[in-house]
């Protein structure tokens, strides 16, 4: 049984080209150093001295820039390229994340994080477009699974190591991201920089061609690409709570070390990255994208839901992690199909960037959400809104799906 596995999940990677491979290389060593991320709450509450509703004013400014970061990330890859904004991303990034260790007070912050996610989120439409560029119809979602894993094997270390660090100050915390975030732009600088008159902003993409031409230009006049996208936002803000408010959950109600939460959360990044692939492998074009994103949105008002009810603690906790694991393997490759599939010839970082988009907005409003729900009502309250906003989410994607059954967005975006 092992042996059948192991050949299945083997052949899951084949015929993936190199350079997804590469772009897949660059975000391992990236996202191993994003303990910043996983801790930030934590950090303002605890170790600043924030209250959890000033903590979550931060977090909505981070918000804030990941919104203006991925808008300008998306337009400027339509305009000189996504190789160089993935460069200065990375690079600015580093550099924002070694100068959080002086800043204490709370404008000051609220404004750093929003300048560093500004510049850590124009990475993210730059690097959909470079995916998008180099992998076939045939293998868009393996290749996708295949840039997820690695970012979730660099999400498995990052909590953990995270937690280490904290042990021995936090100031290290911020050292080891922010230099993380430095040799990925390194790396990517040395095996994939363009060879000389290689135009990056136009690599062809045979599918692309082959695309309806009813598909509108512009996202923003697209209308049930729209509505995609409010949805899309809705199930972002529900998981986006396992960042924001899961982790002092666990400070405040199990009263667990940095160190245990981290080795806790790495399960999510550990579980993802063994069963994505071949769970993608064997379950593509089976039925369509829009139907896996509704299951992974039933696990993740599961995953919240647990929490409502015994027996509490390390099972509980573990309960929680394995739904949303599960959850994000359905939701978050078929949604970013979805969108490759949709994106017109020539507007593919627009596309990119409103997908994008939708996320950052959705990192304003969760943290704001969560820590202001914590304050007032308590974590419960907020764990019954969450599978609320899971159920809405579940129903407007079902909808849409049959509105749009049989027409030409069918054509882009159905069973593959």
């Amino acid at each position: 049984m092992l042996s059948r596995f192991y050949t299945h999940w083997k052949d899951s990677f084949a015929g993936i080209p190199v350079r997804i491979w590469l772009l897949s290389l660059v975000s391992l060593v990236n996202r191993c150093g994003s303990m910043v991320v996983v801790f930030l709450t934590i950090y303002l509450t605890k170790h600043l001295g924030f209250g959890i509703q000033e903590a979550g004013y931060v977090l909505g400014c981070f918000g804030v820039g990941a919104l203006l970061g991925t808008y300008l990330g998306g337009r400027l890859s339509d305009r000189i390229g996504y190789f160089p904004i993935m460069i200065w991303s990375l690079l600015l990034n580093g550099m924002v994340l070694i100068l959080l260790i002086w800043i204490h007070d709370f404008w000051a912050m609220c404004m750093a994080v929003f300048l560093l996610s500004s510049v850590a989120d124009a990475f993210r439409p730059a690097n959909s477009v470079a995916i998008a560029r180099y992998c076939g119809p045939e293998n868009r979602t393996r290749s996708i699974s295949l840039y997820r894993m690695s970012i979730n094997l660099g999400w498995a270390v990052a909590p953990a190591l995270g937690g280490l660090m904290v042990g021995l100050g936090w100031h290290w915390l911020f050292v080891a991201d922010g230099v993380t975030c430095i040799l990925a732009a390194v790396l990517l600088w040395v095996y994939m920089a363009p060879k000389a008159g290689e135009r990056v902003l136009r690599k062809t993409v045979p599918e692309q061609d082959k695309l309806p031409k009813a598909v509108a230009a512009s996202p923003y006049r697209d209308g049930p690409f729209l509505v995609f996208i409010l949805f899309t936002t809705l199930n972002a803000i529900v998981f986006m709570q396992f960042l924001w408010t899961v982790p002092v959950f666990f400070k405040d109600s199990y009263h667990w070390s940095e160190q245990t939460i981290g080795l806790v959360s790495a399960v999510n990044g550990l579980l993802v990255f063994m069963v994505e692939m071949p769970l993608i492998y064997g379950i593509e074009g089976r039925r369509s994208r829009l139907h896996y994103v509704r299951m992974g949105l039933v696990l993740y008002a599961v995953s919240y839901l647990s929490f409502l009810f015994p027996p509490g603690g390390l099972i509980t906790a573990m309960i929680y992690i394995v739904a949303i694991s599960f959850g994000e393997m359905f939701v978050m490759p078929f949604s970013s199909n979805f969108v490759f599939g949709y994106a017109a010839k020539g507007s593919a970082g627009s596309y990119m960037a409103l997908y994008g988009i939708a996320y950052s907005v959705a990192n304003i409003i969760a943290p704001v959400l969560g820590t202001q729900v914590i304050a007032h009502w308590g974590y419960h309250t907020l764990w019954m809104i969450l599978g609320v906003l899971a159920a809405v989410s579940w129903i407007g994607f079902w909808l849409l799906e049959k509105k749009t059954e049989g027409k030409h967005i069918r054509l882009a975006v159905g069973t593959t």
